[in-house]
């Protein structure tokens, strides 16, 4: 009977040792498996190769997640200048010339088209409405899913308000009458829509603008309006310069004569479309010399200074406008987009 126990006792215990044995295999084939798949993993190295400076070329192809390929040879640039700028200027976004041209950048919830500039690349430019509250904003592109897009330094803008003052008027009773009536006003407002539709695709100037005249800034762009002590019920929308009658008015850039045409508001007025959504208005001129589809060159003579429409005193009123967004006709002057 103890021979018998003995033998159990025994035989339990090497079914123990050989299960032991079996489980403890499969537990060193199982992480041998594992430690395999992760040296295999962390032993991929990519190098880049060296240019003769020393420096590493990033290579033609990267993975990204594992299985999707970008070509950073095809990626798009993109630049953003000025990156700080006041309400009521303008800035530009240029993306490398191998972008879609069906491309946009969308900002403050609009999209804006991009053209070929100049320099071969494509560019937008971009208006910032008078009184866009001040802060930082993003710069999106759109419509380039299939490529890579990396921006220079950051994609946002910092917007600043400028103290621009206040300004009051005095007219007459016939020129408010006349100059200000209902019929008047939705003329104005008619001009400015039909210009709206006249923009071209063309990039036809370079450098900064001239200042249209010879004469003293009367009005800077942006002051609030108050007419005969009444409340400040607009903002002026250009850039006031007070000359002697018939002092000759020059093109403040190159561009097309898109409209010639007299309103009760503004009088005498000349459109320039200088290409790219930008075009200039020269206003209250006593006589134009040039005409529909002219293109003129930078200082080309368009006309003498004058006091038509509203007006109290010959000067030029020059507006400069982005996709109809009035913008800083002095900021133009110091400003080149294009070289």
């Amino acid at each position: 009977m103890k021979k018998f126990i003995l033998f159990l006792l025994l035989f339990l215990l090497t079914i123990l040792l050989l299960l032991e044995l079996f489980n403890g295999t499969l537990s060193d084939g199982f992480v041998s498996q594992s430690q395999k798949t992760i040296t295999q993993d962390s032993s991929k190295n990519i190098t880049a190769p060296k240019l003769k400076n020393g420096t590493v070329e990033p290579p033609a192809k990267i993975k990204e997640n594992s299985d999707k390929e970008i070509d950073v040879n095809n990626a798009v640039y993109v630049s953003i200048f000025p990156k700080i700028l006041n309400d009521g200027e303008f800035f530009k976004v240029t993306l490398s010339n191998n972008a879609d041209p069906l491309s946009s950048i969308k900002f403050l919830r609009k999209s804006y088209p991009i053209f070929k500039d100049n320099n071969g690349d494509f560019s937008s430019i971009i208006p910032v409405a008078l009184a866009t509250q001040e802060g930082k904003y993003k710069i999106t592109v759109e419509n380039l899913e299939k490529q890579k897009i990396i921006y220079e330094n950051i994609n946002e803008i910092e917007i600043l308000n400028k103290e621009r003052g206040f300004d009051y008027i005095t007219l007459s009773k016939e020129t408010i009458e006349y100059s200000f009536s209902e019929n008047a006003v939705k003329e104005d407002a008619a001009i400015r829509a039909e210009t709206s539709a006249l923009f071209s695709v063309g990039n036809y100037w370079n450098g900064a603008f001239l200042m249209p005249c010879e004469g003293e800034i009367s009005t800077i762009f942006g002051v609030g309006r108050s007419y005969n002590n009444q409340p400040v019920s607009s903002y002026h929308l250009g850039l006031d310069i007070a000359a002697d009658q018939y002092t000759k008015i020059n093109a403040p850039a190159q561009g097309i004569i898109k409209l010639v045409i007299e309103s009760p508001l503004r009088g005498l007025m000349v459109y320039i479309d200088h290409g790219m959504g930008v075009q200039s208005s020269l206003a209250h001129l006593d006589s134009a010399f040039v005409q529909v589809g002219e293109v003129v060159t930078k200082g080309a003579l368009i006309g003498t200074v004058g006091s038509s429409g509203a007006s109290t005193g010959p000067h030029l009123h020059w507006e400069v406008s982005v996709w109809d967004t009035s913008t800083d006709p002095f900021v133009w002057t110091t400003t080149s987009l294009f070289d």
